[in-house]
């Protein structure tokens, strides 16, 4: 199988307004929705365009460039404007085919406590763990797929825990992380440690590599979290970037380049502009507790004051201007659904795909501790 892809074509994907400091609003947007709301017409969009994408050796070419780039784009401020240029790349080339294609994402937080029975990992979607001595996927949208890099092989997945997937980083956690993060720099290290690595870590297989892109299920979860960090930038953080850059950079700002591509940063800052153009719509199914505050507050009223303010301090300081800051006692009765503790990374899996132990170690703990506080004052979750 052949790459065919044209230098002009490379180039109008990567072109961009290099003299607006702010890019220019989209003429029009594509709306990302949850993979679980598509109508069959649209998923049928997506399952005939990616097929061509494959015949015409796209996966082969995101494959390989996710793997060339990935010990500059990773553990660092490059991340998250690195992997939402790349995945908008992704969607602009599969737009180039079908000018319907919208890229879905995964909320991932509704199969959270056991993510291997989503009906996401279904023949119906995205396709099982994967079956014989090789793992190979044999159902869903990339089922028997033969994947060209970096050798031919089928795709595959490997689940963590045998035909099941241990839990994964809850809502809850994860608009914690989004109240206690003011910078660039702790809002990326506490994403990229927990649940972003936590998944590939989770399925395994192709998705544990660093050519991960050639699932399907990469795309859809690097969208998830590309929302979360929407979510965050709209709540105050619109243009914050700062931290450790790559390639001899030590500090990286709004006109660093994200490596690859010829963009800055300022460049993708803001959805609905320039290049980036689309959105996200809401789940449809389950409460959105980070695009809702309301949804979230509205669970942590019962929580003791201390452990409010220690996990969610927006949310602390709102109760504090509503004039709702009773000290609470701790709920004596133990919620009959309670928060599990996340999967652990081993050293093997933090080594192959390249994480820092010391920063992989701090989050686990960070969580335990969340978990512990969380149940201790008889939190019910939502999900």
């Amino acid at each position: 199988m052949h790459l065919l892809f044209s230098v002009p074509l490379v180039a109008c994907l990567l072109s961009h307004n290099v003299l607006a400091a702010r890019p220019k609003k989209c003429e029009s947007i594509t709306t990302r929705k949850e993979v679980r709301d598509l109508s069959s017409s649209e998923w049928r969009t997506i399952k005939d365009t990616i097929e061509k994408m494959q015949d015409l050796g796209w996966f082969r070419f995101y494959a390989s460039i996710h793997e060339v780039y990935f010990p500059v784009v990773h553990g660092v401020s490059q991340f998250l404007p690195f992997h939402r240029r790349f995945v908008r790349y992704f969607e602009m080339t599969a737009q180039r085919i079908n000018p319907d294609f919208a890229l879905p994402y995964w909320n991932e937080f509704a199969d959270y406590r056991n993510p291997a029975d989503s009906s996401v990992l279904s023949d119906r979607l995205l396709g099982g763990n994967g079956q014989g001595p090789n793992k190979c996927v044999i159902d869903g949208v990339q089922a028997n797929w033969t994947m060209t890099y970096p050798n031919e092989h089928c795709l595959q997945r490997n689940y963590s825990d045998g035909d099941s997937i241990k839990p994964w980083y809850s809502a809850e956690f994860i608009q914690s992380i989004m109240q206690r993060s003011d910078t660039m720099a702790d809002f990326r290290d506490r994403m990229e440690n927990s649940q972003h690595g936590l998944a590939h870590l989770g399925v395994r297989g192709d998705m544990s590599t660093k050519h991960s892109a050639n699932d399907f299920l990469f795309m859809l979860h690097h969208a998830f979290i590309d929302r979360i960090w929407s979510i965050w930038q709209d709540d105050g953080h619109r243009t914050t970037f700062d931290g450790p850059g790559s390639m001899g950079e030590e500090e990286m700002t709004l006109d660093s380049k994200i490596l690859f591509f010829q963009d800055t940063v300022e460049d993708v800052m803001y959805l609905g502009r320039g290049q980036m153009c689309y959105e996200y719509d809401e789940p449809s199914s389950e409460p959105d507790l980070l695009s809702k505050r309301d949804n979230i507050n509205s669970g942590l009223s019962s929580l003791p004051h201390d452990v409010l303010c220690k996990w969610y301090p927006k949310s602390c300081d709102q109760a504090t201007s509503d004039n709702t800051t009773e000290s609470t006692a701790p709920i004596a009765h133990i919620a009959l659904k309670q928060l599990p503790l996340p999967a652990e990374i081993s050293q093997e899996a933090m080594e192959m795909h390249g994480f820092d132990p010391a920063a992989v170690q701090r989050m686990a703990d960070e969580a335990r501790k969340f978990v512990e506080d969380m149940n201790a004052a008889g939190f019910v979750p939502k999900y």
